[in-house]
């Protein structure tokens, strides 16, 4: 996965789930050298879910997400 991927939501939440978004940016949540999370846009959920108001988030539109969530769509 890289920045510009298509990808769907594959994790366990529903109010992703079948969701496919596109990567905006990719980083290391417990290790900045390995790439295990990604920020990911979903058209529609702009201040939702993962983007909503609280605990730190800035509702800039992106999403995180741990890359095992996530599935490239080809």
């Amino acid at each position: 996965m890289k920045v510009g991927s298509l990808v769907k939501y594959v994790g366990s939440a529903a109010m992703y789930r079948d969701r496919v978004g596109v990567i905006t940016q990719t980083y290391g949540f417990i290790e900045p050298h390995r790439l295990d999370s990604a920020l990911v846009h979903f058209v529609g959920l702009e201040g939702k879910g993962r983007d909503a108001p609280g605990l730190g988030q800035v509702q800039d539109g992106l999403h995180p997400m741990g890359l095992e969530e996530l599935k490239v769509v080809q």
